[in-house]
């Protein structure tokens, strides 16, 4: 007869066993035990987590139901039968196991994550995109990078089909977006398709220009747009054979800079932008604001430049009927001459 001193011993060696690799002596004192009815949500629970361990996926998957439906103690279960569910292609059932986590842990991240992608490769793509949005608070940016991560894992294992399907839900969210079709065309390479692969790339040449220009707006760029989504437009810069957009791409670069502390690097973007098109007034702006940032107040030599890059701004500014932004570069450069005459 069992009692807990001897249950502990005897799960002590089978864990021991299972460290020597020993399974099959870890295997039989788990029958033992399980013969013995003593603890079986623990007992079951430790088979089945061996079983999928020595791929005996149905004997696993057995002893994970068994738990779920004649034990008290099921969250576990429940959890390693969503895995396995999920590993062996059981898409809706691993929606429903996932469901019934989220019941207990709806902020498990791991359990959404495998829940959207049974919805993607089972088919549900409207829905899992309606949940994938969610997800991320409707954050574009955040839900293209999980989802380009996700693309990379099933394409690191040549799981091209699953990536074609990642990337259909990408193309919902981001219609035409261009490194999603650079993936796409990829796929298609490695697949052996060179016409449709040729096809993609084509595609992506007519649409670059129309894309990049509706996701990127001159005016008040830098107060609009954050970190994310900055780094999301430079990854675009490859698509820009033909030097249209070298302007704005160093404007983002600069802010980027900007944003992560590198002020020097900023500097030099925005210095680079102005040679590129010196009649343009958001690198003025920028490179002006940057001087400032340069100056700590007690800098006459980059106030002199911080003012300099303003009223330049200004003048472009006042050439293109632009009131608002004319006034604003005046209130700038009394607030920069007004902390001069203070220190």
């Amino acid at each position: 007869m069992l009692d807990n001193i001897k249950y502990l011993v005897c799960l002590k060696t089978i864990d021991k066993n299972i460290l020597e690799n020993n399974f099959e002596s870890a295997l039989n004192k788990l029958n033992f035990l399980i013969k013995e009815e003593y603890k079986p949500s623990e007992t079951y629970l430790k088979r089945g987590r061996l079983c999928k361990k020595l791929l005996m996926l149905e004997d696993a998957y057995s002893d994970f139901t068994y738990v779920i439906g004649h034990c008290a103690q099921k969250k576990e279960a429940y959890f390693e039968r969503l895995l396995l569910n999920f590993e062996i292609g059981n898409y809706y059932e691993a929606i429903i196991d996932a469901n019934m986590v989220l019941t207990w842990d709806e902020n498990n991240f791991e359990v959404q994550r495998i829940k959207f992608l049974s919805l993607v490769y089972s088919k549900q793509t409207d829905i899992a995109k309606d949940f994938i949005t969610n997800l991320f608070d409707f954050h574009k940016y955040k839900t293209i990078q999980f989802l380009f991560t996700e693309v990379a894992k099933v394409l690191a294992k040549d799981e091209f089909k699953k990536g074609l399907l990642l990337l259909e839900v990408i193309d919902i969210i981001d219609k035409d977006n261009p490194i999603k079709l650079l993936k796409e065309a990829n796929i298609f390479g490695f697949a052996g398709d060179k016409d449709k692969q040729d096809e993609i790339l084509k595609r992506i040449d007519s649409i670059f220009p129309k894309y990049f220009v509706s996701h990127f707006r001159f005016s008040d760029m830098y107060q609009e747009k954050d970190l994310l989504e900055i780094s999301f437009l430079l990854e675009l810069e490859m698509f820009d054979k033909q030097g249209l957009f070298l302007y704005p791409f160093r404007i983002l670069e600069g802010y980027k800079n900007h944003l992560e502390g590198h002020i020097l690097d900023s500097k030099e973007n925005f210095e680079k932008a102005i040679s590129i098109n010196p009649t343009k007034p958001e690198g003025y702006v920028m490179l002006a604001q940057t001087f400032q940032l340069m100056s700590g107040y007690d800098n006459p030599e980059y106030k002199k430049e911080a003012e300099k890059n303003y009223q330049k701004a200004l003048e472009i500014f006042a050439q293109e009927n632009r009131p608002e932004k004319v006034e604003d570069m005046k209130r700038q450069i009394r607030h920069l001459n007004s902390a001069i005459s203070f220190s």
